[in-house]
């Protein structure tokens, strides 16, 4: 997981990648957006996530507004798959940004309907328990979406070209996790320690990896979530998926898993009522078990990157990772064993 290729938020906090006051960087978007019939009456750059990509939002004479995210040229292949995803989830009915138009020669851009400041995550935590949104309804929803987005068919996922989410590639992620976070924090000191951990990691992906791929998100979040309102049909609003560009092949499990615990905060019960509606095939609950693990303990490595750029404002998302990482780990025979030492030695990241 890396930053947002398309941000639908202002984050509270700008990077080197993207600044407001990069004029210079933003003159030949705006000059080809005035090109393709776009001019914008005001334009209002903004701060991005963790990206090298740089987003703003514009008004247009009629008053509507839009979002542009500009992509660095040697990363017009991004933008492709994002377009490309686009039409694909749009085939089974999953609803994203509307796209109004982009460029995939320099200046690479891609213009789209503006959702608004606020994803369902932060509209979740803006109202305390949830007052400004009915969670367990919306999860539901997200859920339906899931199997949509695996019903596509597989021969147009691997045409957007993103490397399945194989055990190698599952590896790769943990690996990531244990050069961030853990060995600078002296998590895997122990020598000994350090080599059951591994072994339950490879055993995790292996299991994940044994289960046959299906299409995914991949990072399948309330992070990524957002709503749009339908006021003019006078319906509620519309739970919208956005940053789809890294669709591709994964484990079946993977998606409900980063919904049910990557950011949220679930009471045992809700989680409990939204595995009961997904699965009732003890084999499945399992594979979603084991991609919770990986998952949880995945996320805490991009934390923790996130960090070492500018982005700080995830580092309190890091002891919930962990927990919910020992918690699966538990749960599975894998690990255990190793959970509780892990509960222990890592007691004082976990508060």
């Amino acid at each position: 997981m890396g930053g947002r290729p398309l941000s639908q938020t202002a984050a509270d906090r700008d990077t080197a990648g993207s600044r407001r006051d990069d004029a210079a960087a933003w003159r030949p978007v705006r000059d080809a957006l005035a090109g393709a019939g776009w001019a914008p009456v005001s334009f209002e750059p903004l701060a991005g996530d963790v990206s090298v990509r740089r987003y703003a939002r514009l008004r247009l004479a009629s008053g509507e507004r839009r979002i542009v995210c500009s992509y660095p040229d040697e990363m017009k292949d991004v933008a492709a798959r994002f377009v490309g995803s686009t039409d694909l989830l749009a085939s089974v009915a999953v609803p994203t940004p509307r796209l109004d138009d982009y460029s995939l020669e320099p200046p690479v851009w891609v213009l789209q309907e503006d959702l608004g400041p606020r994803t369902l995550y932060e509209r979740w935590i803006e109202g305390g328990s949830g007052a400004d949104v009915d969670l367990s309804r919306r999860l539901a929803e997200a859920r339906e979406l899931i199997g949509r987005i695996q019903r596509l068919p597989l021969d147009s996922v691997r045409a957007l070209g993103s490397p399945p989410l194989d055990g190698d590639l599952l590896k790769f992620e943990l690996d990531q996790t244990w050069e961030r976070f853990l060995e600078p924090r002296g998590l895997v000191a122990d020598p000994g320690l350090a080599k059951q951990v591994r072994s339950v990691c490879s055993a995790l992906c292996e299991r994940l990896d044994s289960a046959a791929r299906v299409p995914c998100h991949r990072d399948f979040m309330a992070r990524n979530l957002m709503l749009r309102g339908r006021a003019a049909e006078g319906g509620p609003e519309e739970l919208v998926v956005i940053d789809h560009q890294d669709l591709r092949l994964g484990p079946p499990s993977y998606d409900l898993a980063s919904l049910l615990n990557d950011s949220l905060t679930l009471s045992a019960r809700e989680r409990r009522r939204q595995l009961l509606a997904a699965y009732v095939d003890p084999d499945r609950m399992s594979q979603y078990v084991a991609a919770t693990a990986q998952r949880t303990l995945k996320i805490v490595g991009t934390f923790a990157y996130f960090a070492t750029v500018g982005s700080d404002r995830y580092l309190r998302l890091i002891p919930p990772a962990l927990r919910r990482f020992l918690e699966a780990l538990e749960a599975l025979p894998e690990g255990r064993e190793l959970a509780p030492r892990l509960r222990e030695a890592w007691a004082p990241v976990l508060a």
